[in-house]
């Protein structure tokens, strides 16, 4: 090759190229890898200025040389990219070549320039061929082509052993779309986390109509995580998804229309006030399908439908009426606040749990308007004296103190009883739910604890491994991190005997979580596997966390 020059050496190429002498052509090419990169491009830049179709062989001989510079491959494939434009028959005919370096090129070509004639032939590969980076390329040549027929055979890969080609089978899916593949997709949902995820991602991404219905439709798994991954997705899709989303307030499981109403309560998008309206109308029997209609309510503009909200307050459960009375609070108007002063000017135990509740919840606004008022402040002061949590009466305290209320803010000071000594125990409490921490944060200081707070797990996990608390309480259902994660990392350094869990739930059965299967119950045996102590199920009053805690400690 020394013997001749570059400017030689091409012309020959070009000549034998013109001639249509493909032997010779492959002989000379032989020698490309010997030249610089620099010479490699001249070369290629010269032979793509002859006819498409004879060209376009020698481009594909030239995909099995032992080319090493980047730009030089990267400039080979543009060349050859273009010259497949007019020359689809001819691509088809290279695809069967045997050489995986020239495969793999031309099956992503077919793919970008969306050649349809090649779809019998890619598909016959999935089942043919067994190395992962060729299935990898013809899957994802097949996704651009977003070809129905063969939807099925990318299926079957989601099972396949190799991860990176059930993340390819499932992009390559949610690429092409329609019922069939969104069908297969949701089909797939077994309890494998990592496959569960892009599951849900995938169908996030399609988002027509049918996708988001399955998507909506997972809120009603057994599986905590696919669950949770459902709610982030349907909340970060937005207001597309309400119209969907409503339709599962129809659902008669309870579990259901919990985690439905948490998703239209994260959204926001006050459309689906009207539905969520139905559902208080009803009186659900059930308390948890109660606090999360308020607790969303809460999140959504519903001046409007304001005035509904008050019943709330006289509900049978702390936590339904501390959720109406932050709704209350967030959508206060004149008209609702008339109709909480005629609630409370009765004076009698229903006025002053309804005052009580707007103290707990801290429904800042409509104290700031009732606080006046002789007979709610009366009642604001008993219960700020005697039983609201301190944190809470320094809170009011200082409010009062800054509309010039100074007298009323003696008159409660002068009424607090001594503080007692402190004792009990240490608890952690965990829930994304502020309104749940703040019940906890009650109740077990009425009994005499002292409750440390947590609204991300990442966090208790942290506080735990520094200080070990005497007990912990984690709720089941929280996104990133949930009860079941929480207790498993937290068992790695604390054993049942040193830090007893209790995790608390809304479900009935809470199943499928250990097992993997979606029927599988978890008993006494599968807990203990897991280092759960106990399991509460929402709701529950004082007197059960009461002595759930005394059996554990």
């Amino acid at each position: 090759m020394t013997k001749i020059s570059i400017s030689e050496f091409i012309d020959e190429l070009k000549f034998c190229i013109s001639g249509k002498d493909m032997v010779k052509a492959r002989a000379l090419l032989q020698f490309l890898p010997r030249i610089e990169a620099k010479s490699q491009i001249r070369t290629l830049y010269e032979i793509s200025k002859a006819e498409d179709r004879v060209v376009h062989p020698v481009l594909c001989y030239m995909l099995e040389l032992p080319i090493n510079d980047a730009s030089v491959k990267n400039r080979l494939y543009d060349l050859l990219l273009d010259k497949s434009c007019a020359c689809q028959d001819l691509l088809v005919q290279e695809l069967r070549a045997e050489s995986l370096d020239r495969r793999l090129p031309l099956i992503r070509i077919a793919g970008e320039l969306q050649v349809k004639e090649s779809i019998p032939l890619l598909s016959g590969f999935l089942s043919q061929k067994s190395n992962p980076d060729f299935l990898r390329e013809t899957i994802k040549a097949l996704s651009l082509m977003a070809s129905q027929t063969c939807i099925r055979a990318i299926a079957d890969f989601i099972f396949y052993g190799d991860e990176e080609l059930k993340q390819e089978a499932i992009f390559a899916l949610a690429q092409i779309g329609g019922p069939t593949a969104i069908h297969l997709l949701s089909e797939a949902i077994r309890g494998n986390n990592r496959t569960d995820q892009l599951i849900i991602e995938a169908l996030g991404e399609i988002q027509d109509q049918t996708a988001l219905e399955r998507l909506t439709a997972l809120l009603n798994s057994h599986y905590v995580d696919v669950r949770n991954w459902t709610i982030d997705k349907l909340v970060a899709i937005g207001p597309k998804a309400v119209p969907v989303v409503v339709e599962n307030l129809k659902e008669t499981d309870d579990d259901a229309l919990v985690h439905t109403l948490n998703v239209l309560g994260n959204i926001g998008d006050k459309s689906a006030i009207p539905a969520i309206q139905k559902i208080l109308y009803r009186k659900p029997d059930n308390a948890n399908v109660r606090f999360a209609a308020y607790e969303a309510m809460e999140r959504l503009p519903a001046a409007k439908a304001a005035i509904s909200l008050a019943t709330g307050l006289e509900d049978p459960e702390e936590q339904v009426r501390l959720a109406a009375a932050r709704a209350v609070d967030k959508n206060l108007s004149p008209i609702l606040t008339a109709g909480l002063k005629n609630m409370i000017a009765a004076k009698d135990e229903s006025a002053r749990q309804v005052v009580a509740t707007l103290i707990d919840a801290g429904a800042d606004k409509a104290f700031e308007n009732l606080i006046r008022e002789e007979t709610f402040s009366s009642m604001a002061v008993m219960h700020l004296a005697s039983t609201a949590h301190p944190d809470t009466r320094t809170h009011y305290l200082t409010l009062i103190q800054g509309q010039g209320l100074d007298d009323l803010a003696q008159k409660i000071m002068a009424a607090v009883p001594p503080e007692k000594e402190a004792r009990g125990l240490r608890i952690f409490v965990v829930d994304d739910s502020k309104m749940m921490l703040r019940i906890y944060k009650s109740k077990l200081h009425a009994m005499g604890h002292t409750p440390l707070l947590f609204d991300f797990p990442s966090r208790a996990i942290e506080a735990a491994l520094q200080e070990k608390p005497d007990l912990l309480i984690t709720d089941l259902n929280m996104p990133d991190i949930n009860g079941i994660q929480l207790t498993k990392e937290l068992r790695r350094r604390y054993p049942e005997t040193e830090l007893p869990i209790i995790m608390i739930t809304t479900q009935s059965d809470f199943v499928g979580q250990h097992s993997g299967q979606p029927n599988a119950r978890i008993d006494t045996e599968s807990m203990k596997g897991i280092g759960i102590s106990m399991v509460m199920h929402k709701p529950f009053d004082d007197a059960d966390l009461a002595a759930s805690i005394q059996k554990l400690t």
